[in-house]
């Protein structure tokens, strides 16, 4: 089988759509998760850290059974306005103290956000694969039966 001079040029932009794809599903879907398990445990006050919140760097710090503890938010955390030193409620796994996430955070709505970046991205993929097909065929090139 011949697969032709212009292989390497057909898989370059593959890899460049799907790594960043893989990403998203990689970062989003496991957030996600998360806040779904965090759904129905009990609210606690804890202290805000600044960070980069967006890729999963901020943290809080809390207390657990007179022991202080510190727990970084998940990816996607949505902590716009708030400063180092606030006091925010956080939802904590019962058993796994550093598993926690904003309790405004785990609602319906902020999942599906989260779920809806990687299936937008894999549409857009989609989209861009069916362009480059579509652009790279050839006028007179006669279809193949297998």
């Amino acid at each position: 089988m011949n697969t032709g001079p212009g292989r390497f040029r057909r898989v370059r932009p593959a890899v460049a759509v799907l790594a960043p794809l893989v990403l998203a599903y990689a970062v989003c879907v496991p957030a996600a998760w998360q806040r779904i398990a965090l759904r129905g445990a009990e609210p606690v006050a804890a202290t805000f850290h600044d960070g980069s919140c967006l890729l999963g760097g901020c943290t809080v710090t809390y207390s657990v059974a007179g022991e202080r503890v510190t727990a970084g938010l998940p990816a996607g955390t949505r902590a716009w306005g708030r400063t180092e030193g606030d006091t925010v409620s956080v939802r904590v796994a019962p058993g796994e103290p550093g598993r926690v996430a904003l309790a405004a955070d785990t609602g319906r709505g902020v999942v599906a956000a989260l779920l809806a970046v990687p299936v937008g991205a894999t549409l857009l993929a989609l989209l861009a694969a069916a362009v480059h097909v579509l652009r790279d065929r050839r006028p007179g090139e006669p279809t193949r039966d297998a």
